[in-house]
């Protein structure tokens, strides 16, 4: 009777063990699933509003540099930027290409410096009556001279170059002033239509040089965008080109990035 609860014992013990085990190897298998999946991320970035700064360029390099980002989908919602902000963006967007699948979705509108930022992409959707296009530079030099001098009022101004105070309320461009600053405009223009034409090669603007804007369906004849879609379908081709299927990836907001735990909790 002795040896045979012993036996009995050892074996209750081993059953417990092996069911021990097996529970172990299910977490670990399960958390490894949720790992997988928190560490298969697709980055949303949003630019809404206009570009004057390198707030969206920051978001694209952070997206370059974290390992879990498979692929990157772009939202647009701006009429463009300052030259400086909307070119700093589109650098980084290029390169980001060059290492993950980057798709862009452009809603209400994506006109001029934010079209620009859109043409590094991969693939660009568009809705039907989004307004892109209206490519070119502007640059505005408002004087109120006439009125100061109307009302008496008088300026004094020390300055220590000719250039300090250009694009001063209290005067008017001078003549050699007026040739420079075209001659700016006409650079950056020029710069503008070799990015877009550098990242699309079939893209048709010379239509399009005066700053008219399009509708998303008019879009498609100019390869401006690539095919009539919205959020949904940018993400589900982001997917497609960094090998994903759905189940197999979380998103993540690039302007406000989840902490590893919180994100572990969305995968659950």
């Amino acid at each position: 009777m002795v040896k045979k609860r012993g036996f009995t014992a050892l074996r209750r013990h081993r059953i417990w063990l092996a069911v021990i085990t097996l529970v172990i190897a299910a977490a670990i298998l399960y958390a490894y699933g949720v790992y997988s999946v928190y560490s298969t991320r697709i980055g949303v970035i949003r630019i809404e509003d206009e570009v004057t700064d390198f707030g969206y360029a920051d978001q694209i390099g952070n997206a370059l540099k974290d390992p879990s980002i498979r692929a990157v989908v772009v939202v647009i919602n701006s009429p463009g930027g300052t030259a400086q902000a909307c070119f700093e963006t589109e650098e980084r967007l290029a390169k980001l290409k060059t290492e993950k699948p980057v798709v862009v979705a452009i809603d209400q509108y994506g006109a001029s410096g934010a079209y620009l930022i859109a043409s590094a992409s991969d693939y660009i959707f568009a809705r039907s009556q989004t307004i892109t296009a209206g490519l070119g530079i502007i640059a505005v030099w408002v004087s109120y001279e006439n009125k100061f001098q109307k009302e008496g009022i008088e300026y004094f101004v020390w300055r220590s170059g000719e250039a300090k105070d250009e694009f001063a309320p209290w005067r008017a461009p001078t003549q050699e002033e007026n040739d420079r600053i075209q001659k700016l405009v006409d650079d950056l223009m020029n710069e503008l239509i070799y990015r877009i034409q550098r990242n699309r090669a079939k893209v048709k603007i010379d239509d399009l040089m005066d700053g008219s804007t399009v509708y998303g369906w008019e879009a498609l004849g100019y390869n401006l965008v690539d095919e009539i879609g919205d959020y949904d379908s940018a993400m589900r081709k982001a997917a497609e080109l960094a090998g994903l299927k759905e189940g197999e990836y979380l998103t993540v907001d690039m302007a406000n990035p989840p902490s590893f735990w919180s994100a572990l909790r969305q995968a659950l």
